[in-house]
């Protein structure tokens, strides 16, 4: 008889996994774009998206919350001169 082991889930894996169940659809939107972007600052996933940086930072720190994203890097927006904080899914 052979015996078919099964590969170990980390818990942070399997925490990650259970919290997508519950995105909303700003969420989720938000999340696929910074997953396309690979890193990416508040000011750049809503030009992207092409909606307003108020409607990003809130998503944005509710899926750093969920264990979804995290800090990539800070670094200067070109555009404002502002230093800035970057995202990447984890």
């Amino acid at each position: 008889m052979v015996r078919m082991s099964t590969p170990a889930v980390q818990p942070t894996s399997a925490a990650a996994y259970a919290s997508l169940q519950d995105l909303g659809e700003r969420q989720t939107a938000v999340l696929s774009a910074i997953r396309t972007l690979q890193s990416a600052c508040n000011q750049k996933i809503a030009n992207y998206m092409g909606i307003p940086v108020n409607q990003v930072t809130g998503r944005v720190f509710e899926l750093r919350d969920k264990g979804l994203v995290k800090e990539h890097r800070k670094a200067i927006w070109a555009p404002t001169g502002r230093n800035v904080i970057w995202w990447e899914v984890i």
